[in-house]
C-alpha cells in the first residue's frame, strides 16, 4: 500500500496499489496473461501491461467496484454493465 501513499501525499505515481479487490479482479478480467496468486505477483504483472497514466486510478476504481459489484463470492454478473465483454461473467 505504499504505492498508494506516495500518490495520495506526495502526489507521485511509484506503482500499483494492489489490494484484494485488485487482484481478484484483474484476475477475473484476464487483465493478466496468467493467473497470479498474490497480489504482489498481480502488481508486476500489471505495470508491465497498464500504461503508466493510469496507474493512479486503478486502485480507486476496483475498490469500489469490487465492493458493490465484483464481489468474492457472489459476484453480481446479471446486474454489471460489463457482463457481455467480462471473461468471468461469461463462465457463469
Amino acid at each position: 500500500m505504499a504505492h498508494l501513499v506516495m500518490d495520495i501525499a506526495w502526489n507521485r505515481v511509484s506503482g500499483i496499489g494492489v489490494d484484494t479487490h485488485v487482484h481478484r479482479i484483474s484476475n477475473r478480467l484476464k487483465w493478466v496473461k496468467k493467473e497470479t496468486k498474490n497480489p504482489e505477483d498481480t502488481r508486476v504483472a500489471l505495470e508491465d501491461w497498464m500504461p503508466r497514466d493510469l496507474w493512479s486510478e486503478i486502485n480507486w476504481l476496483l475498490v469500489g467496484f469490487g465492493q458493490q459489484m465484483c464481489l468474492p463470492v457472489t459476484p453480481r454478473c446479471s446486474e454489471c454493465l460489463n457482463r457481455d465483454i467480462c471473461p468471468g461473467a461469461k463462465k457463469k
